[in-house]
């Protein structure tokens, strides 16, 4: 699937659960497996592409931020709960949507601990501290844009410097500082109309580790998704024209 156009995320998660069915079948019996390195090479990339086209994320985004960023339940933690519910179906009392829900449960608290102790996609980690209530979000979907503002990884200068596609990761308008996505959607004058908007909005300034909870609890996940759609185009733009 394709980052920019295609299908909305709630199609992608569709569409990634019958990718999850397959690798995951029988899962309940070999869910240890995947503590071996050999059984992770082969399931773990897979999975992990599967999230990537969920959050039409770039491939550099690591396992730990798409994940969270694509709402996928990491595979050892699925694998986990799976095996959970087959050995506990015929001891427990709980009916079975009961233990379903008992069981998730453990898994997002097991996640959440995961990502607290995760050294990779930090960055994400400021933005979404708390899983739970990004899973529980009533509106918004994430889309090639946000998920750049999201994870980090996307048309920021910093980022395209780390790869070599641009000659240096300052921002042009901000001598000495590196453009990231930090710079770009909390601190460049550049973007000072699309920040102002949503402020006025929340009423309220906003700031990189409440942002995500103050839009999801207010129902302005889209308000912000906008903006993000259209940082990108500018930054886009601006190198462009200075290529000309």
């Amino acid at each position: 699937m394709p980052n920019v156009g295609g299908p909305k995320q709630s199609r992608r998660l569709l569409l990634s659960s019958v990718v999850t069915s397959v690798l995951t079948y029988g899962i309940s019996i070999w869910a240890d497996a995947l503590e071996t390195q050999d059984s992770w090479r082969k399931a773990g990339p897979i999975y992990r592409m599967s999230a990537l086209r969920v959050a039409s994320a770039f491939r550099t985004v690591s396992e730990e931020a798409v994940c969270v960023i694509s709402g996928t339940l990491p595979l050892r933690v699925l694998a986990k709960e799976r095996r959970n519910l087959y050995h506990r179906k015929t001891t427990t009392t709980l009916s079975a949507e009961e233990l379903r829900i008992e069981e998730r449960q453990k898994s997002i608290a097991r996640w959440q601990r995961q990502w607290d102790a995760a050294e990779k996609g930090r960055w994400t980690h400021y933005l979404i501290p708390r899983i739970d209530v990004w899973l529980n979000r009533s509106h918004g979907e994430v889309n090639f844009y946000l998920t750049q503002m999201l994870s980090g990884h996307g048309c920021f200068r910093e980022y395209l410097h780390r790869f070599k596609h641009d000659n240096s990761p300052e921002c042009p308008s901000c001598p000495g500082v590196i453009e990231n996505a930090k710079h770009v959607f909390f601190e460049c004058p550049r973007f000072y109309p699309q920040r102002d908007q949503l402020e006025n909005v929340l009423q309220q300034s906003i700031q990189p580790e409440t942002i995500v909870e103050q839009c999801c609890h207010q129902s302005l996940l889209e308000r912000h998704q906008h903006i993000c759609n259209r940082s990108p185009h500018r930054l886009a733009f601006h190198r462009k024209e200075k290529g000309k």
